[in-house]
């Protein structure tokens, strides 16, 4: 229980700090985002734009305006119009149900899937965002401080049949799917695992990152009894809760995220308006608002885009030196005056010693002239 709570807090305490120390810079991220890089999106967008809980890139604004770029039209070509599908195998615990460091638990029953891997992923992406909307509605509506940022999930393995294994669907599921919702998922804790299943995560570990690995557990029965306590466990893994079947899903409590017509299509009619003269503005490198950070862009209609097609070495250098000078300017000229009085005192000691030499000869002929006297 120990190790488990310490491999917990830790990661808990760190993502704690990090939202903590970095709230207002990504409130600041957040309105730039969604007032001058997609000023003409709809309310789909803007709501994923606003879930401070979730889109992060290490903190750094250059690195996040390209990384949530890019994963907005992500989500618009695997996410639109949105589906709420039924998630047959995932079930979130009710309140108030939370591991030690207050997140949600989920339990996701793992089976083999015979049909093709391309059947499943959409409804695992479905999967993925009706858990990333249900964490930012329940942070809505409580206004809890510190908010509630992740889940832990009990994988249970019992039904996982190993020769029917889609190893390329859970290959996808984690180098492609889980990624595109960064910080979502807090840590596994592995139920019913066997040494059958010791194949599973040696492929598993090959495509984990190693940070990703850290937070994979295979606790015994006491371990993970003694981690969540048993009134945070349902009879199906040892606790005092009601069993799965019984208890209430807070999943479907969430309304769909945006209205629907009669029709069954999204009442939004377009994502993203064109303008129909977009004129072209020339992004400095070094802007906040540079999705590219260190390379000139231009903005054609909302839409940055390279100045000359590619990602130069020579204008990344060039960025590099400006944010160089600007950042110790003052130190080198300190430096270079320092050095122009060095040398200064050094040429007028030079001057000095040369001419005391040249007037040692004039001094001995007067001394001599006047010695004979």
């Amino acid at each position: 229980m120990d190790l488990l709570l310490d491999a917990n807090r830790e990661k808990f305490n760190l993502l704690r700090s990090q939202y903590t120390e970095n709230l207002e810079a990504v409130l600041a991220l957040q309105g730039t985002l969604i007032e001058d890089i997609l000023p003409s999106s709809r309310q789909w967008a803007k709501e994923w734009l606003s879930d401070t809980c979730g889109p992060r890139n290490k903190f750094t604004r250059s690195f996040a305006l390209e990384s949530i770029r890019k994963t907005l039209v992500w989500r618009f070509t695997h996410l639109w119009p949105p589906d709420p599908s039924p998630m047959r195998f995932v079930h979130c615990l009710p309140p108030p149900a939370r591991d030690p460091f207050g997140r949600l638990i989920l339990v996701v029953k793992v089976v083999s899937f015979n049909d093709s891997s391309d059947a499943y992923k959409p409804l695992i992406i479905q999967g993925l965002e009706r858990l990333r909307l249900h964490l930012k509605r329940l942070n809505d509506d409580t206004q809890q401080s510190p908010p509630t940022l992740q889940y832990v999930i009990l994988l249970d393995l019992k039904n996982l049949s190993t020769q029917s294994l889609n190893i390329d669907l859970v290959t996808w599921t984690l180098r492609e799917a889980i990624p595109q919702f960064p910080g979502l998922l807090a840590a596994a804790f592995m139920i019913n695992y066997s040494w059958a299943h010791a194949g599973i995560w040696s492929i598993a570990k090959r495509v984990l990152p190693a940070p990703a690995i850290s937070r994979v557990f295979f606790p015994t029965q006491q371990e993970l009894t003694n981690y969540f306590s048993l009134s945070m466990l349902p009879k199906d893994y040892g606790g005092t809760l009601a069993s799965l079947t019984e208890l209430h899903d807070p999943l479907w409590d969430d309304p769909p995220s945006v209205e629907l017509g009669a029709s069954g299509q999204p009442s939004v009619p377009s994502i993203i308006a064109v303008a129909q003269a977009p004129s072209i503005t020339a992004i400095p490198p070094t802007s906040l608002l540079n999705p590219f950070f260190g390379y000139p862009v231009s903005s054609s209609g909302g839409s940055p885009s390279l100045h000359h097609g590619r990602r130069r070495k020579r204008d990344l250098a060039r960025t590099l030196l400006i944010l160089a000078w600007r950042r110790w300017r003052r130190r080198i000229m300190t430096c270079v005056w320092i050095l122009v009085f060095l040398l200064t005192v050094k040429g007028r000691r030079t001057w000095f010693i040369r001419s005391s030499d040249a007037a040692q000869p004039i001094w001995r002929v007067l001394y001599g002239s006047t010695a004979s006297l």
